[in-house]
């Protein structure tokens, strides 16, 4: 290992060294991450500026929104990181949508698109999915809803040219395209997700927000770091970066966290809030999550998730 390495004990040198680390820069943002360093501006990524413009007319005007988020341990949690800004903002014309992970699929649907078109819904905001939804965002721009993708997988690719088809959507949050240069490029969905609300609040607290609109204090996004860091470590996505940024602080509000779902649901496996670990996440918490789509119904999860009622959420547990 690098000398510069040498104030590690010599276990912890070779771990870094085969984790491709060797200086001390690096190691120090590997072994005790940073919140503000090791963050990136969400406006460095692709289409967020249109993203964030387009929510905050949609704000004003108080049109019907609908979070399409997926069925998994990625998309659920991402949906609740939504979920809890508008609420927390005082927004209340918008709904979770979450398809049935048998019936429906995953990704959008015309069907879900049909009848959001009878429910006058104008704008619908996607996490963990979409991105290869080509057809479907189409049929919701004939249908006069707006669509924002929020993903992470790699979009389709077109045979004969080697390019990448992304859908006509209003904007398209996902660093897997070719041309979007953010820094890192490895999100989850509930990640890129959490990457938007900052995004959104970033230009509420300089004024560009709706009026009327509750701004919340600067610092309360953190809060929504236990559903980033529970879909981080879920999805398997490297630890790395910003990743690791989500992870580290997403166990520490994991472990003090307030919603009454999640504190019923860790007391009936058995797990320890206060010591919670990232196995007790992957192995406890996580497919219990992932259950749900795959034994009932998938909006049940999420509303364990996003609900302060202490009674639903033991029930729901």
């Amino acid at each position: 290992a690098d000398v510069s390495l040498a104030e590690y004990p010599p276990l912890v040198r070779s771990l870094l060294f085969h984790r491709g680390i060797t200086d001390t820069e690096a190691a120090a943002r590997f072994l005790a991450p940073d919140y503000v360093r090791d963050t990136h501006d969400p406006f460095l990524m692709k289409d967020m500026e249109r993203a964030v413009e387009r929510i905050l007319v949609a704000i004003a005007r108080g049109e019907c929104i609908v979070i399409y988020n997926d069925y998994d341990w990625d998309g659920i949690p991402g949906g609740v990181i939504l979920h809890d800004f508008f609420k927390k903002i005082g927004y209340s014309n918008f709904t979770n949508y979450v398809p049935h992970r048998y019936s429906e699929g995953y990704g959008l649907n015309r069907e879900a698109i049909e009848q959001f078109r009878v429910d006058g819904v104008r704008l619908v905001i996607t996490v963990d999915c979409g991105i290869t939804d080509v057809e479907e965002v189409a049929l919701a721009g004939e249908s006069g809803i707006d669509v924002i993708i929020t993903d992470h997988h790699l979009p389709l690719v077109d045979a004969a040219t080697g390019q990448q088809v992304i859908p006509r959507a209003c904007a398209v949050i996902n660093n897997k395209q070719h041309d979007d240069h953010y820094p890192f490029k490895e999100l989850c969905g509930a990640g890129t997700a959490f990457k938007l609300v900052q995004g959104l609040l970033q230009h509420m607290r300089n004024g560009q927000g709706a009026p009327k609109i509750a701004v919340p204090p600067e610092g309360w996004e953190k809060w929504l770091l236990d559903m980033a860091g529970l879909a981080t470590i879920a999805d398997m996505v490297p630890l790395q970066g910003e990743n690791r940024v989500f992870a580290h602080f997403g166990l520490t509000v994991l472990r003090k966290s307030r919603r009454p779902g999640l504190q019923h649901l860790l007391r009936l496996a058995r797990v320890s809030q206060s010591s919670l670990s990232e196995d007790d996440v992957g192995f406890m918490v996580a497919p219990r999550i992932n259950a749900a789509s795959r034994m009932g119904e998938p909006s049940e999860a999420l509303r364990l998730l996003a609900t302060s009622d202490a009674l639903e959420g033991g029930a729901l547990a």
